[in-house]
């Protein structure tokens, strides 16, 4: 309730700078890319490459709304279609932290996945540090695989990063209703 996914659109650029820019002390702790968006025009060629991304079907970017108002973004990205695998990504801004908004979003996020686009295997990878974005795949089943030491640098550091999977067999307790009720 009070809150939706949407696709992510060019006219999204400067609220999603906005809302970058208002949390980017919280972000560049677990976020590379936060340092080099400097400005609205950063964003929007983001937003660019995102959307270039969902026209060859590699990526499906996704901005989070609550109450009207731009919360962050979930992104079923390198999608592999042969192999049927793709990994998901998000972030919040902080005032919309703790009412289940990714939760929710990436419940529905492997829904699609899984049912629509008839994926196999999907992966969350978080720092092993970052325990509120760890806490996302470990509440909606996944399996951690292992940790994958210093594999990104953020700022003038190397981050170790803990990857998660789900794969559709594991994902029982959500299977789409049909339209006449329960299947």
């Amino acid at each position: 309730e009070h809150a939706e996914l949407r696709l992510l659109q060019l006219h999204h650029a400067e609220a999603l700078f906005t809302l970058t820019d208002a949390n980017r002390k919280h972000l560049r702790r677990w976020l590379g890319w936060v340092d080099d968006t400097t400005s609205p025009y950063d964003t929007l060629d983001f937003i660019r490459g995102a959307l270039e991304g969902f026209a060859r079907g590699e990526q499906l970017p996704l901005t989070v709304w609550y109450r009207k108002k731009l919360a962050g973004t979930l992104t079923l990205f390198d999608i592999k279609p042969r192999h049927r695998t793709a990994e998901i990504g998000y972030w919040l801004g902080t005032a919309f932290e703790g009412r289940g908004l990714i939760t929710r979003g990436v419940e529905a996020l492997i829904n699609h996945a899984f049912f629509e686009m008839g994926l196999n295997r999907l992966k969350i990878r978080a720092s092993t540090q970052n325990h509120k974005s760890r806490a996302i795949p470990e509440r909606l089943g996944f399996t951690l695989e292992g940790i994958l030491r210093q594999e990104i640098w953020v700022g003038d550091r190397p981050q170790d990063l803990a990857l998660y999977a789900l794969l559709k067999q594991d994902w029982p307790m959500q299977k789409p209703r049909s339209k006449r009720g329960r299947s």
